[in-house]
């Protein structure tokens, strides 16, 4: 465990810059729309709504992480991989600095798309903070999903690169990736034993809608979330788990027995 503990103190060091330019750019973007809608009057307006879109964006914090931090490993991989601890444990280190790094930026950018949305979304504090607090949890774990399927291209890259140019290897990889999302996203997710086996645990947003007051409008639009047939089902957290599972310890035996040498 010490050992483990230590490889994560390594890699909040390895990660620091992508968390570093995540805040840069967010307080750099910040201060520019909000001196230049400051005139205008709608500086607490866009606030929220930069805060709103690039707190969307963390959707993709994770896998920049990964790429960069296995970037950085790639250049040294002897060494990475001549630790005794076993690849999943090597990864896991990666996720949970990565994570942590997010939860930070997130609750930055939460912060302002708050304080931001109470001037141009009527809704009570209690309601901003609930309809909050669960954006912020399904960003974070979509980008944590994401990055584990970005692991096994990168691990796959990583293998091909040992037989051919990195070039070739990275065409091939990025070939790959939108076939496999083709197939899995596309045919799959679109076929009936996909439903099959996650239309189970039906969860009625209508009834959440509804708790939350989410009847509002802004300015000229109309959002209307409440309706009979607003659901979603508790099978798709579960089988995404467990594919992302799989997946994860694919890449780490693919990293520990044909990587490694």
């Amino acid at each position: 465990m010490k050992a483990w503990l230590a490889l994560v103190k390594k890699e909040f060091r390895v990660g620091l810059p992508i968390l570093l330019l995540a805040i840069v750019l967010f307080l750099v973007g910040l201060v520019i729309v909000t001196v230049s809608t400051y005139r205008f009057g709608y500086a607490w307006d866009a606030v929220g709504i930069i805060g709103l879109a690039w707190g969307g964006g963390h959707f993709f914090f994770m896998a920049i992480y990964m790429l960069y931090s296995l970037g950085v490993e790639r250049k040294r991989l002897h060494l990475w991989l001549h630790n005794p601890m076993h690849a999943s444990g090597l990864l896991a280190a990666k996720l949970v600095t990565g994570t942590v790094y997010m939860i930070i930026s997130l609750l930055m950018v939460s912060i302002a798309a708050y304080v931001g949305g109470l001037h141009f979304v009527e809704f009570s504090d209690g309601t901003w903070f609930k309809i909050g607090m669960i954006a912020f949890v399904h960003v974070l774990m979509f980008a944590i999903d994401f990055s584990v399927y970005v692991i096994l291209a990168y691990i796959v890259f990583l293998l091909l690169e040992r037989y051919m140019p990195a070039f070739l290897s990275g065409t091939v990889v990025f070939i790959g990736w939108w076939l496999f999302a083709y197939l899995y996203f596309g045919l799959l997710a679109d076929s009936k034993f996909y439903y099959a086996i996650t239309e189970w645990g039906r969860i009625d947003l209508g009834f959440v809608a509804n708790s939350l007051q989410f009847d509002i409008s802004i300015r000229e639009a109309i959002v209307d979330f409440q309706g009979e047939d607003t659901f979603i089902y508790a099978g798709n957290y579960v089988v995404e788990l467990i594919t992302i599972l799989i997946i994860y310890f694919i890449a780490s035996w693919l990293l520990d027995k044909k990587v490694e040498v």
